[in-house]
């Protein structure tokens, strides 16, 4: 799966904004916008390791510690 992909399923899984994705990883909104077009679009940008790294770390993190307290540890 490529980082596009990747990221596009962040979103759907954990209901983001992509002002959200913006935010934590410090970039412009539109940034996020141009990696998320079409490969095909003139305007789209590939998607560094790190920024789809970070937001899987960081969202798996929060989806641990809701798992974590949910089942009575």
């Amino acid at each position: 799966m490529n980082n596009r992909q990747r990221l596009i399923d962040l979103i759907a899984e954990f209901k983001l904004d992509i002002l959200i994705i913006a935010e934590m990883l410090k970039v412009k909104r539109d940034t996020v916008d141009h990696w998320l077009m079409s490969t095909e679009s003139k305007f789209n940008e590939e998607i560094p390791d790190m920024a789809i790294e970070l937001p899987e770390l960081k969202l798996g993190a929060k989806h641990q510690e809701c798992n974590d307290s949910g089942s009575g540890l």
